[in-house]
């Protein structure tokens, strides 16, 4: 980093009239000397030229200038588009003398203040342009602003580059932040990750044993009760919605069939949360020893097993899928189409088989719908 400004006189001394014993001697190299006389311009005399009139002359005042160059360093704010946010700007670049005897007129003791304002109104020309998010784009455009800026003729410039700065309490703010954030990007990911092959693997059962291990046995308990819950509520309300909406087109045994439906899912989910729910309580509980009590299995009785009604026959006063025979009513109705004897075959085609002669009493009518009902219930029970 170069320094700020300097001053390119390096020494003034007035000059007396006789200088027998002390003549005007040339400067060193990379050095000037100007003498102004009482009348007329300034002399400049550089380093290897001898001074005229070293001895006589009517020189009011010497001066020696630095005619090397220097590396210099400005700061400067630029505004953006908008007026309430700026740049900061820093420009460093190569000067140099170029006229001493200009300078020494123009009195120029601060070489960064004879060049800050010119340069500054040609980089703020191009900053405006440019919102301050733009940072990159400003700071490109404004060294092409300023790459042909040679200085003036009391000034030698070269080298000029303009760089944007951000504060160093903003840069580790903003790098801290940043770092906080891909950390917390990366934490998500990665338990993302970790549920999906959970899920994957293991299912919903992984996730109840994590809950598990992580909050307790209740808490995995009250999570799956609530689901279990939630999930009858939305079956109750679904077939609620279809038996309230279609009474009015629909047949009493169908009718029937769909509330034993109904009460067949709800009490089959009823009956598979209580071993689920068993099962979980018991591997929370841990391994039971065999004299403990809830080790011996439990004698529920003989289950009931309800009979085939295929092979059973129609009884008068028994419930037929939501239809009552009236007493003494052993024949289907008469607006039931029959489908003919158990044996096969249609009345109304004529190809039935002949009941061969000593084969016992021919079997009744059967009717096609309660036949059809008959099957679709028990294959509704099976699924």
């Amino acid at each position: 980093m170069g320094q700020m400004t300097y001053d390119p006189v390096l020494d003034s001394q007035p000059v007396p009239r006789m200088r027998l014993l002390s003549p005007l001697r040339p400067p060193a190299p990379g050095r000037a000397l100007v003498l102004v006389p009482d009348h007329g311009t300034a002399l400049t005399v550089k380093a290897g030229e001898e001074v005229p009139d070293a001895r006589f002359g009517a020189y009011q005042t010497v001066f020696t200038v630095d005619m090397s160059e220097h590396r210099v360093t400005m700061d400067i704010p630029l505004l953006s588009r908008d007026p309430t946010f700026s740049f900061r700007g820093r420009v460093s670049l190569f000067c140099r003398v170029a006229d001493p005897a200009e300078v020494v007129a123009r009195r120029i003791r601060d070489m960064s203040g004879a060049m800050y304002g010119h340069i500054k109104r040609m980089l703020r020309r191009v900053s405006r342009e440019f919102d301050i998010a733009e940072f990159h784009e400003a700071e490109e455009a404004l060294n092409v602003e300023v790459r042909d800026f040679t200085g003036d003729s009391a000034i030698h410039v070269r080298g000029i580059q303009v760089e944007l700065l951000v504060d160093d309490d903003e840069i580790a703010a903003s790098g801290r932040a940043y770092r906080d954030v891909v950390r917390e990007t990366r934490l998500a990911d990665m338990r993302r990750r970790r549920h999906l092959d959970l899920i994957r693997e293991e299912g919903a059962d992984g996730l109840l044993a994590e809950i598990m291990e992580q909050e307790g046995a209740r808490a995995a308990l009250d999570r799956l009760e609530r689901s279990e819950a939630e999930r009858r509520e939305a079956r109750l309300a679904a077939m609620r919605m279809v038996l309230e909406r279609g009474d009015g087109h629909r047949e009493p045994f169908e009718q029937a069939e769909l509330e034993r439906a109904v009460l067949d899912e709800v009490l089959d989910e009823d009956r598979h949360r209580g071993r689920r729910l068993r099962g979980a309580l018991a591997s929370a509980a841990g391994p039971l020893s065999p004299d403990s009590p809830s080790a011996k299995p439990i004698s529920a009785g003989p289950v009931p097993t309800e009979p085939a009604r295929d092979h059973e026959p129609v009884r008068a006063g028994s419930v037929v899928r939501g239809e009552v025979l009236a007493d003494g009513f052993e024949q289907p109705p008469p607006d039931e189409p029959l489908t003919g004897t158990e044996g096969g075959g249609s009345p109304a085609s004529g190809s039935a088989p002949a009941t061969p002669a000593g084969s016992g009493p021919s079997p009744r009518p059967v009717s096609r719908l309660r036949g059809t009902a008959s099957r679709r219930s028990r294959g509704d029970r099976d699924r």
